[in-house]
């Protein structure tokens, strides 16, 4: 069977006019991207509050949805822009206290830190250079200044671009909760093109799937958090709103907070708080450690198991191309993409027996 030149040359210039317009497109959303998937995440997240919000308002949705986003902005903005100042005063402050102390005369190092086995004694010597002003020693402090003062500049500029980026979020999540239900149709439709029969349950698997990571890792980091906090706290660790903060976001990695807590640990040591220092440690390893792997079972369900080696990509490969933020919104993608897959691929016909969903746990709630 033959087919005539026109047949052929038709629909590969339209194929092409698609495929440019589609280039088009995503280089004009692309500035917008990462701010619209952490908006996406959140209103799917929030969903069901938001639905409960419009009820109690007499079905204002408008009104519902900023003030939902006036309660998102509260809980995410405020423990980031307190945590960013109360590191910026220690770090004046400690500066101020390295300047004082150096106006007496070269301090020694602590004999702890001069006497650690292998690395001991280059430290001392290094140290002791920088005392004399060795030539050596300052040639390659002056080689490093320009890095560090790059990486500093660097950090500040993500931590700026990423509040900008989460505020941007919450104003692109405003048009979605008022337009969910159209956005939703949008979706099924176009899973429904690619997947057929399968759509219903590929949609409901990236439902429960983006809800469960997100209940799981936010829920966990909470409350890891709050048990970090509690003991720097009890323990009189300085900063320790900051530290509860930092360990936050730690609490993304498996056993985050404990290269935080650790150091604590370390720190009440050589301030001769040796049994504050043991029940740091102790309370790190033992209860906020455990809590990572009791808490975010229960959160997530057992029918998703995100190999760990996806979650440590999904963190950094998130935090690379979209910022800070992407901590948050590569783990996300993960896991909705590995459910899927392993929907598609392992279960075929039917939806895997682990995973309990309701195909109607999704936005058509919303009628």
């Amino acid at each position: 069977m033959k087919f005539k030149t026109t047949e052929l040359i038709e629909p590969l210039v339209a194929l092409g006019a698609l495929l440019l317009l589609c280039l088009i497109v995503f280089s004009i959303l692309k500035p917008f991207l990462a701010a619209s998937l952490w908006a996406a995440i959140l209103v799917l997240s929030t969903w069901h509050p938001y639905l409960f919000l419009v009820k109690k308002l007499n079905g204002r949705r408008a009104s519902a949805a900023i003030l939902l986003l006036v309660i998102l902005c509260l809980f995410l903005l405020l423990p980031a822009l307190y945590a960013a100042s109360d590191f910026a005063r220690v770090g004046v402050a400690f500066i101020g206290e390295v300047k004082t102390g150096f106006e007496a005369g070269w301090p020694a190092l602590p004999d702890w830190l001069s006497h650690l086995p292998l690395i001991g004694v280059p430290i001392n010597e290094f140290w002791q250079g920088l005392g004399s002003q060795d030539e050596a020693t300052m040639s390659m402090i002056r080689s490093l200044i320009g890095p560090a003062a790059q990486w500093a500049l660097l950090v500040a500029s993500q931590i700026g671009s990423s509040i900008v980026v989460m505020l941007m979020s919450l104003f692109i999540a405003f048009f979605i909760y008022l337009d969910g239900e159209h956005i939703r149709d949008w979706v099924k439709g176009f899973l429904e093109r690619i997947a057929g029969e399968r759509s219903v349950h590929l949609f409901a698997v990236s439902v429960v799937s983006t809800k469960g990571v997100v209940y799981g890792f936010l829920g966990t980091a909470i409350v890891q958090a709050m048990l970090s906090l509690l003991a720097y706290l009890i323990a009189g660790v300085p900063n320790a709103v900051s530290l509860g903060f930092a360990s936050f976001i730690l609490a993304l990695l498996p056993g985050g907070p404990v290269l935080l807590g650790l150091p604590a640990a370390a720190w009440l040591y050589h301030q001769g708080e040796i049994g504050w220092a043991i029940f740091m440690a102790s309370w790190m390893l033992l209860v906020v450690s455990s809590a990572d792997n009791v808490i975010k079972p229960l959160l997530i369900g057992k029918g998703s198991n995100l190999p760990f080696i996806l979650i440590l990509f999904g963190v950094l490969g998130g935090a690379i191309a979209f910022g800070m933020l992407g901590v948050f919104i590569g783990p996300v993608l993960l896991t909705v993409f590995y459910e899927i897959a392993r929907s598609w691929i392992l279960f075929p016909s039917t939806l895997p027996p682990a995973a309990t969903i309701n195909p109607v746990d999704d936005a058509s709630t919303a009628e």
